[in-house]
């Protein structure tokens, strides 16, 4: 399922009390806001991996606090 048609939903699961009451300066924000999140989709490949690519960059931020140690050995402050 598309983003758009996610939104289309959305826009159909909203009561119509709601659609009608917004302001047209808040209907305007609304729409400027939907056509910013529409610039990002489709900005990455098919083939994206973002759980690797989350990993890797968990590793690449947090490898100083990575412990060579053995997994199961306990840390304290004392």
């Amino acid at each position: 399922m598309t983003t758009l048609e996610k939104a289309i939903r959305l826009l159909q699961k909203m009561p119509e009390n709601k659609l009608e009451n917004s302001s047209e300066n808040d209907l305007e924000k609304r729409r400027r806001s939907f056509m910013g999140l529409m610039s990002f989709s489709g900005t990455l490949p098919e083939d994206f991996n973002y759980k690797k690519e989350l990993e890797e960059a968990r590793k690449e931020k947090y490898a100083r606090f990575i412990c060579h140690a053995d997994k199961n050995e306990v840390f304290s402050d004392s």
